[in-house]
């Protein structure tokens, strides 16, 4: 692929990570995060809860031995929900430490009003718990979940981008908080593994004009040692997104460039930097025609295979498409950028990317089909275009 910008996708398989329940009410299974482990085997993370958002979320697992092909029965990372004050999951993260144990990371609220929205007024006013719980068999198994405020993050702070691991044996985390002055910003800790603590954490990004949010910070390794982050960008006036911006570092993260405006109009993104020094991005994208896309950079990010990338999910036809965006048709109008109270609505989202068999990649998702919100995986393959 180096050199080449225009690709095509062909897609091996697509289907359902979270089985359907058998008897009884069906749940919501959405936010997934994805991790490969050293033997290759694949862990998915996500919540699972009444709906995507309802106060009655738990964290659960599941594993592949076949690159994605079959997965495992889910299994519980942490149920707070029959605690004194019951605590509900919000979303989280999963990552292999250089000890080769297996580490999730998530937030939790207390259950105080069943019905509120975490993003209304009353939800904004409940403390993230941030745990940390630790598999020692690749995620067959999990240990008690430890509850955790990194230093220097605030009440309003979430997880959902999964840690990179530093050749000291660090994690490097990044967290998003919602400031005081009720903007959203990105910050960085590490998390020592051996000692069960995180540093304190480090402001990256944080408009103090207040003209910007940022949020849902990605990072993936490049092929030179430099690690690159997207971040969710949208103007706080009328919630609009704009294109994803980027920092990078050159110092396993101690020092990062200010946030810079890419080329690419998307929101929650994941990345994937590639041994020849390419690197994919699949995000979410909400103007028509709405789904997740794919793009491609040969050249560690500093540039991108057009704005348009392959259109991936398709949000209409229900489906994995994988093709270039010339070749989909315009849809509907999309939501009006109140991210907030449309967030509910949204029927896909949380992509993330690993590599899986030589030659493939496997991203995650979830989608709403047949009414409910599901967790996914497509297996696909890369290609010049002819």
């Amino acid at each position: 692929m180096p050199g080449r910008t225009a690709m095509r996708a062909t897609i091996f398989q697509d289907g359902p990570v979270s089985p359907r329940e058998s008897g009884g009410e069906p749940r919501a299974c959405a936010f997934p995060a994805t991790c490969c482990l050293a033997n290759g085997d694949i862990v998915c993370v996500y919540r699972r809860g009444k709906e995507k958002h309802s106060r009655d979320g738990v964290f659960v697992a599941q594993r592949s031995g076949d690159a994605g092909r079959t997965w495992s029965e889910p299994v519980m990372i942490f149920d707070g929900l029959s605690r004194p004050v019951p605590e509900s999951v919000h979303g989280g993260a999963v990552v292999p430490a250089a000890d080769g144990a297996l580490l999730a990371m998530f937030t939790a609220v207390p259950v105080r009003e069943a019905d509120s929205y975490i993003f209304s007024e009353t939800g904004r006013q409940l403390e993230q718990i941030f745990y940390v719980a630790v598999s020692p068999d690749s995620g067959r198994t999990w240990g008690e979940a430890v509850p955790h405020r990194p230093p220097g993050t605030r009440p309003l702070r979430y997880i959902n981008s999964r840690p990179l691991a530093l050749p000291d044996g660090d994690l490097l985390v990044p967290v998003e908080i919602t400031t005081p002055a009720r903007r959203q910003a990105v910050m960085m800790t590490r998390y020592a593994p051996a000692a069960g603590t995180f540093a304190p954490a480090q402001m990256l990004a944080d408009d103090e004009s207040g003209r910007l949010s940022f949020g849902d910070p990605k990072l993936t390794r490049l092929a030179d040692g430099r690690i690159l982050m997207w971040l969710w960008a949208f103007l706080n006036e009328g919630e609009e997104t704009i294109q994803a911006h980027e920092c990078v570092s050159a110092d396993d993260g101690r020092t990062w460039s200010p946030p810079r405006a890419t080329t690419i109009l998307c929101q929650c993104a994941a990345l994937l930097g590639l041994p020849d020094g390419s690197v994919l991005a699949v995000a979410n994208v909400r103007q028509p025609p709405e789904g997740i896309r794919l793009w491609r950079s040969p050249d560690g990010g500093r540039t991108w295979n057009g704005a348009a990338g392959l259109q991936m999910w398709d949000a209409r036809k229900f489906r994995m498409l994988g093709e270039p965006l010339a070749g989909v048709a315009a849809g509907k109008s999309a939501d009006d950028g109140r991210l907030w109270e449309a967030l509910p609505g949204f029927t896909f989202g949380t992509p993330d990317l690993v590599a899986s068999d030589p030659g493939s990649f496997l991203l995650t998702y979830y989608a709403v089909t047949e009414g409910f919100a599901q967790v996914r995986a497509c297996r696909f393959g890369l290609a010049p275009a002819p």
